[in-house]
């Protein structure tokens, strides 16, 4: 008897990581990829919805077009490290509220929206999983070299999301695991400013990237739920 096949939605799936995250789960997957532009994919069992916006409303109104108990798995693949106006703060001199503001609403504020839009239509009866995508540089104690204040800030905000929805949404759903996923340093055009101090080897591709990950949320049960993992499947601690 063939398995049903399971329903993964993937947000930010334009991105480096989100585009992968489609190629790997679309082999035996029917894919939900939301993203606010349009990317070049092969649509084999590949659903793309475009939103003008991650904005409050959207998602909600979004969230509406499928049933409670529907998604297997939900991964958010949204983060800014940098942009056209803004680079990592080298110094506190080099802090700006317009750079922290923005920072904080791609890398916190928006994956919180996306968990209340559309944490009930994970299912209930059986293992979900709500990923995140975060940073190992969100850890307090990890961190030794200061400096990236908008970032650290909002990958730390982040994984202390995944913590309290672990918990808020683990009363009601017990099989649900919510995970932040640290994914190492990959060649994206987010790290590619700083590879130039990198062993090669210290580089992944996406795709090398994405099979790490989809072995870490396969291998999930609830006692990890909260926690943050790099792509070596160690804990990373807050």
């Amino acid at each position: 008897m063939n398995k049903e096949k399971e329903n993964i939605a993937i947000f930010g799936a334009n991105g480096s990581i989100g585009r992968a995250l489609c190629r790997h789960y679309q082999k035996e997957s029917n894919v939900y990829a939301f993203s606010r532009k349009n990317f070049d994919s092969d649509d084999t069992g590949l659903n793309k919805i475009l939103l003008n916006d991650y904005e409050e409303e959207t998602l909600s109104e979004a969230a509406s077009g499928y049933e409670d108990d529907f998604f297997n798995t939900i991964i958010v693949s949204i983060g800014m490290l940098h942009n056209h106006e803004f680079m990592p703060e080298k110094r506190i001199e080099d802090f700006s509220s317009d750079q922290f503001l923005e920072t904080i609403k791609i890398n916190t504020l928006i994956p919180t929206l996306i968990a209340k839009s559309f944490h009930k239509k994970l299912k209930i009866k059986e293992k979900s999983t709500l990923a995140f995508l975060s940073a190992r540089v969100g850890s307090i104690s990890d961190n030794r070299t200061g400096g990236w204040y908008s970032y650290r800030a909002s990958k730390a905000g982040l994984n202390m999301v995944v913590k309290n929805l672990s918990i808020e949404l683990g009363r009601l759903n017990k099989k649900l695991v919510v995970i932040g996923l640290h994914p190492g340093t990959v060649d994206t055009p987010l790290s590619q400013p700083f590879q130039k101090n990198l062993k090669d080897s210290k580089i992944f591709s996406s795709n090398f990237s994405v099979l790490k990950l989809s072995l870490i949320i396969n291998s999930l049960d609830v006692e990890s739920s909260g926690k943050c993992i790099a792509w070596d499947g160690k804990e990373i601690l807050p």
